[in-house]
C-alpha cells in the first residue's frame, strides 16, 4: 500500500511546486483586440496559481481604458464574447475563467467572438 501512496504524494508536490513558482504568460490579441490593447501580444509575469480573472485585472493596468470599456466587464472580468485560449484549449473545456495559469510559460490567446451574416 505505501508504493502506491508515495507517487501521489510526490505527484501532490510537484503540483504545489508548480503553483508556487511565477508564470509568463504570453498573451495574444486577435482581430479587433489588437486595436483595443493597441498591440498584437504582450508578455507578464504573474504569481504562480494565478487565475485567468487575476490576468484579466492586469490586462485592465497594462492595456488601459479602452481595452477595459470594450474586453472586460465592470467587475473586471473578461466579456463573454471574447473567447480565451489557454495553450490552444478553450477555457470552457478548463475550469473556464478559473483556470489556473501554470507550468512556467503559458500562451493564451484572445479572440472576439461575433455574431453576423
Amino acid at each position: 500500500m505505501a508504493i502506491l501512496s508515495e507517487p501521489s504524494n510526490l505527484q501532490e508536490r510537484e503540483l504545489s511546486q508548480a503553483l508556487e513558482l511565477p508564470v509568463t504568460v504570453r498573451v495574444v490579441f486577435m482581430g479587433e483586440l489588437q486595436r483595443w490593447a493597441g498591440r498584437k501580444e504582450l508578455e507578464i509575469q504573474l504569481p504562480g496559481g494565478s487565475t485567468i480573472n487575476v490576468l484579466a485585472e492586469k490586462l485592465l493596468s497594462v492595456c488601459g481604458l479602452a481595452f477595459a470599456q470594450k474586453a472586460l466587464t465592470k467587475r473586471g472580468a473578461l466579456q463573454p464574447h471574447v473567447a480565451v485560449f489557454v495553450n490552444g484549449v478553450q477555457v470552457g473545456r478548463l475550469e473556464g475563467s478559473n483556470t489556473v495559469l501554470s507550468g512556467g510559460k503559458v500562451e493564451l490567446m484572445l479572440l472576439p467572438m461575433y455574431e453576423g451574416g
